[in-house]
This record gives C-alpha cells, sequence and structure tokens, in this order.
C-alpha cells in the first residue's frame, strides 16, 4: 500500500516545497511596506481558485485627518466627514471665530496650530479634521490621535488652474495687467499670462496663491521647491507613506466608495447631495487654447508632479480592490441619484426615501432633515458647528470653576 502511494507522496511534497519557497523568495524580495499588497494579492487570487480567505476583521475608523484640498470637490467630502461626526457623537478641530474672513480656515496659508482651534473639555480627544489648512505631518499628529487615518483629494491640474482662475477673480487681474486684452476670452488671457510666465521666469507680484501650485502648497510643499524636480519627488514620497489614500476628483463616486472601504464605513454615510458649484461654468467654461498646456505645465509644475503619483496609485488601488469594486460602485450611484432627486424635490417633514436592502447595503431611510444637513452651505454650518463648540466648552470652564470653588 505504501509502496504503491510513495512516489504520489513526494510529487505533493515537492510541490508544497516548491510553492512555500517561491512565497518566501517574492517577501524576501519586496520592502516591508509593500507585503500587505502581496498578501492582498494571494487573498485574490485564493478567490480566483474558489477558495475564500477569512473575511477581514473591519472596524470603523472614527479618526481621520481629512486634507481639504481647494477647488477639488472638498466641500462636500467636509460635509460627509461633518454628518458623520454629528451622527457618532465625534469631536470636530474647529477653528476659533466663527464669523469674518477666513473664519473656517484652521490656518488661514499656514498649518495647523493649537491656539487656533477650539479646546475640549476634559480628557476628551478630536477624532475629524476637515477644514482648511496647510499640510503638517507634526502640527497634525500633535492635535490628531495616534491611529488617525489620513485621507486627501487632487484634481487634474489644468481643470484645477482653470476653476480656481474663475473662482478667485484671477481673470480681471489679467484684464488690468494686459490692457490690449481686456475685451478677449478668459482662455486668451490666461494663454498670455502662462506664455509670459514660462519666458520670462517670473510668476510673482500677481496674487497666485490660489492658482499656481496651490494642491502642492496645501499638500505643504514650500513655494521654493515648486520647479524642484528631486525635492518634489522626495515630498511625494514622503506623502504617500503618510496618506494611505488620495482621492481622485475625475473619479468622485470611485473615490468615496473606496473610502469607505477603507475607513469600514456604511454606505449611507457616504451619500451626497453636490454642494459649492459653480452653476455659471457649464453656460459658459473657459476654453484654454491647446498649446497653451505646455506652459501651464511648466507654471502648475509641482502640482502637476502631485497629481502624476497619485492618479496612479489611486487606479491601481481599486485594481486591487476585485470586480466587486465596480459593482458597489454603480450600486451607489444609484442610490445618490435617488437621494439626490428626493433632496432637491424640497420634502416635508412627513415624507422619506425608503433605500431597500442590497449586497452593498441594508435598508434607511433618507428624511427632510438629513436633506438638509446634506444641503447646507458650508458657512452657515461651520458658523453654527463653531458657536455650539466654543458653548460647550465654556460650560465646561464653569463647572470646572464651581467645582474648585467648592473644595
Amino acid at each position: 500500500m505504501w509502496s504503491s502511494c510513495k512516489k504520489y507522496f513526494w510529487v505533493v511534497a515537492l510541490v508544497v516545497a516548491l510553492y512555500t519557497i517561491s512565497v518566501m523568495f517574492r517577501v524576501n524580495m519586496r520592502p516591508a511596506n509593500d507585503l500587505q499588497g502581496l498578501y492582498r494579492e494571494l487573498d485574490i487570487r485564493a478567490r480566483t481558485l474558489g477558495r475564500k480567505p477569512n473575511p477581514p476583521r473591519c472596524a470603523k475608523k472614527t479618526n481621520v485627518a481629512f486634507l481639504k484640498v481647494h477647488k477639488a470637490g472638498s466641500t462636500t467630502i467636509m460635509n460627509i466627514f461633518i454628518r458623520f461626526a454629528l451622527s457618532n457623537d465625534l469631536n470636530l478641530v474647529l477653528p476659533r471665530r466663527s464669523n469674518g474672513s477666513g473664519f473656517n480656515y484652521l490656518g488661514y496659508g499656514k498649518t495647523l496650530n493649537r491656539s487656533n482651534i477650539i479646546p475640549l473639555p476634559g480628557n476628551e480627544t478630536y477624532n475629524i479634521l476637515c477644514n482648511h489648512v496647510v499640510y503638517n505631518k507634526e502640527a497634525f499628529d500633535s492635535v490628531m490621535p495616534r491611529d488617525s487615518v489620513y485621507v486627501a483629494i487632487l484634481r487634474e491640474p489644468k481643470s484645477h488652474f482653470i476653476s480656481a482662475a474663475s473662482y478667485y477673480g484671477f481673470i480681471p487681474v489679467l484684464k488690468k495687467a494686459f490692457p490690449e486684452l481686456k475685451n478677449a476670452s478668459a482662455g486668451t488671457l490666461l494663454d498670455k499670462f502662462l506664455r509670459k510666465v514660462s519666458t520670462s521666469g517670473s510668476d510673482s507680484g500677481r496674487g497666485l496663491s490660489y492658482v499656481n501650485n496651490r494642491q502642492a502648497f496645501d499638500f505643504g510643499i514650500p513655494t521654493s521647491l515648486f520647479r524642484n524636480k528631486f525635492a518634489i519627488n522626495k515630498y511625494i514620497e514622503k506623502l504617500d507613506q503618510e496618506f494611505p489614500l488620495v482621492m481622485i476628483m475625475e473619479h468622485f463616486e470611485e473615490s468615496l466608495v473606496l473610502m469607505k472601504r477603507y475607513l469600514c464605513w456604511d454606505l449611507q454615510e457616504i451619500l451626497y447631495v453636490p454642494l459649492n458649484i459653480n452653476k455659471g461654468k457649464k453656460k459658459n467654461p473657459v476654453q484654454l487654447p491647446a498649446e497653451s498646456e505646455k506652459f501651464l505645465h511648466y507654471f502648475d509644475y509641482a502640482d502637476f508632479q502631485l497629481y502624476d503619483h497619485f492618479v496612479k496609485r489611486f487606479e491601481d488601488q481599486m485594481a486591487m480592490e476585485g470586480p466587486g469594486f465596480q459593482d458597489e460602485v454603480s450600486r451607489f450611484r444609484e442610490i445618490k441619484a435617488q437621494v439626490t432627486e428626493f433632496c432637491q424635490s424640497k420634502p416635508t417633514s412627513d415624507r422619506s426615501l425608503i433605500v431597500e436592502p442590497s449586497r452593498w447595503n441594508s435598508k434607511f431611510n433618507v428624511t427632510s432633515e438629513d436633506c438638509k444637513e446634506m444641503m447646507l452651505p458650508e458657512l452657515p454650518m461651520m458658523s453654527m458647528l463653531i458657536d455650539s463648540a466654543n458653548s460647550r466648552y465654556s460650560d465646561w470652564l464653569r463647572v470646572q470653576a464651581f467645582q474648585n470653588s467648592q473644595q
């Protein structure tokens, strides 16, 4: 009996040994921070072969720092984080002032500073950071818990440049700078500016803070390094380690579903109704001449380097999620369309939208109050949150003072 099976035993043993050696070789050849990718790849292969790996343990992440990049769809995502904080009784990092210019910024062109944010009562900790502020890892870490997940978003630089130039009033500035073109189109004015910058090598003195590599600036890249290829690439390598997820505006729904998976949230927690949209841009879109793009690459060099890196990484991350990812994105789009239509109909308090369950979501209701929260503009919402947080901290101080007086 043994002699007849002996040769089969050694064949099986040899196959197992070779497979083990190959896996060990691949592990040793990969850097430590790439091992997770290998394990996920093996899981995908196991699913393909019909062997389901053990389901990952996924606990909902409640400590998140979101870098709110200008003109990149970040106001909509900020609304999602605020609603998540409110529904889960979490603490937001909020600026002290609730009115005036730039009151909604945690740092106006600067990074985070505790002196500019509302303190918390007692030994409480901050959970969600999602207001405008320039990124600095050490400053963020000094406020956020150690297990915080860092998330950001980027936009294709040409689209971002045109949007920022239109939104922040850069076109009127150019009309004054080039009076001979005061009746020209916005695209012609931008083309003239970009050509002049590329030939003169100077782009200072024109109020460019929101149109020149603004995304790179928000990510903390110093202005002095905007055209230093080596320094930018080194900084991007650092960002790649610090941000497990950098969403892409051109893949907005995919970005939210990927964020939902990374944070272990429920699908209804990433729902939104579009906010902060420039309604006039579709009627009169700014057309930048095709030949201007090479000059724009020079002017916004850091933004292009940043975007090119993270859009490629984002595409790889989507691919790693497997075929079910796009199915979930499709389901999310269906529900989002239903919710948008319901909320834009201005429902009364006695109406609600019932969203039926699917593989990707449990059954849930959307009420008129939910719609109000999703559609409330940023500034009124921030003002109410700041006033509430200031009052809460003041009440706590009074209680502490009273208790101390009784001792």
